[in-house]
């Protein structure tokens, strides 16, 4: 396998690992259906924000992930810690052997492939090449610690300009696209692509997000790239508390596209501002390469 061919497996397996704390925090109960209040956009952004995980270190020390590709499925462990606006560490391995490790700060990132004996070095800006998506610093620790994000259409814009609130399933759904108006764009290729070029973007991706109308946490994100036709949801549930803030136990993953792929993430050992170690060794024997 070529270098960027591991990378892509690598970093493929990275996000996956941040997927796990994409999350939102909130206890079991019986849905019982009810009137809901509407609120603008700013204002359940507002309410999850204050409800969101407030910390200096988080870390999260065992992940077990079930992987299920094409209804092949593997399992793995891993784990990461950060520092809030400073670092995240990724840990991975399959049973009692390590697989790799990866560092990423504000502007660059490091992977150890234990296998190969190899690191890659490189700048962030390199991820979204790689991925395909607006990819930062601030997004990967929005991903890991609970924080809500948007893939902005406009990277000259704030998060959720033109995003509206709609009540859906009980829920508040927070959309870039209209339901309606992307059937509109759906059904006239030239509406879809003045859309499109007014957004100055290549890849027009729908991004919900389904939030408790109770306690106003997260409990879906569905991100759909309309010119590919791939699609990434989440779901949350076994939530607990970590220093009276909640958690979740268990996420269902499922991405779509050419190939189906399902993951089922359980996490537990959650811990706040109690991580001091933020070292990042590996052998000087190791090959390094520089990755542009």
């Amino acid at each position: 396998m070529n270098v960027r061919g591991k990378l892509v497996n690598y970093f493929f397996y990275l996000i996956i690992l941040m997927f796990v704390v994409i999350g939102c925090k909130h206890t079991e109960k019986v849905v019982i259906l009810k009137k809901i209040k509407h609120y603008s956009v700013g204002r359940v952004i507002k309410m999850v924000n204050d409800r969101s995980l407030k910390y200096e270190t988080l870390s999260v020390r065992k992940v077990n992930i079930s992987f299920s590709n094409e209804g092949k499925v593997t399992s793995v462990r891993g784990s990461y810690k950060i520092r809030r606006d400073s670092i995240i560490q990724v840990y991975a391995q399959k049973l009692s052997i390590p697989v790799g490790k990866v560092e990423v700060t504000s502007d660059s990132f490091k992977v150890v492939y234990f296998i190969d004996q190899k690191v890659f070095l490189g700048k962030n800006s390199y991820l979204s090449k790689l991925l395909g998506i607006d990819v930062d610093f601030g997004v990967l620790q929005a991903l890991l610690s609970n924080k809500l994000f948007s893939f902005r259409q406009d990277t000259k814009e704030k998060d959720f300009k033109d995003y509206v609130c709609e009540i859906e399933d009980n829920m508040y759904k927070i959309t870039s696209i209209r339901d309606r108006k992307l059937k509109r764009l759906n059904k006239n290729e030239e509406a879809l692509e003045r859309y499109r070029s007014r957004l100055d973007v290549g890849h027009l991706i729908k991004q919900d997000i389904f939030i408790d109308a109770d306690s106003f946490v997260v409990k879906k994100m569905v991100f759909n790239d309309l010119d590919t036709n791939k699609g990434v949801k989440l779901e949350f549930s076994r939530y607990e508390k970590v220093m009276e803030q909640w958690f979740p136990g268990l996420i269902e993953i499922a991405l779509t596209g050419q190939k189906k792929i399902e993951l089922s993430l359980e996490m537990s050992k959650v811990s706040l501002n109690d991580e001091n170690n933020f070292g990042f060794s590996y052998s000087p024997k190791f090959n390094t390469q520089i990755i542009e």
